[in-house]
């Protein structure tokens, strides 16, 4: 399964809208309405079969679209360098 068939199956459908309902369609970090149903854990095509990581309510947080679109649209001024050079988020 790919990350688009992932995101059009029904039971992706019925557990992001469980989640708008148990979070009552709340931000969870700005408390605005919510839209987004954003997988802390980035899925991809590796871990798209792995339940806890695309269905686990642990994982999956209600965003506002400026919420998610600030965490996953991340711009160079979201990072610096660390005292090694490593390239860091603020």
């Amino acid at each position: 399964m790919t990350i688009k068939e992932f995101y059009s199956s029904s039971a992706w459908q019925k557990q992001r809208k469980y989640k708008m309902m148990v979070e009552n369609y709340k931000c969870k970090r700005c408390g605005g309405v919510a839209i987004d149903v954003h997988h802390k854990t980035t899925l991809t095509e590796a871990n798209v079969h792995d339940y806890e990581v695309s269905m686990r309510l642990d994982n999956l947080e209600c965003l506002c679209r400026k919420c998610h679109n600030q965490e996953t649209h991340k711009t160079k001024d979201d990072y610096m360098f660390n005292e090694k050079g490593d390239l860091i988020e603020k």
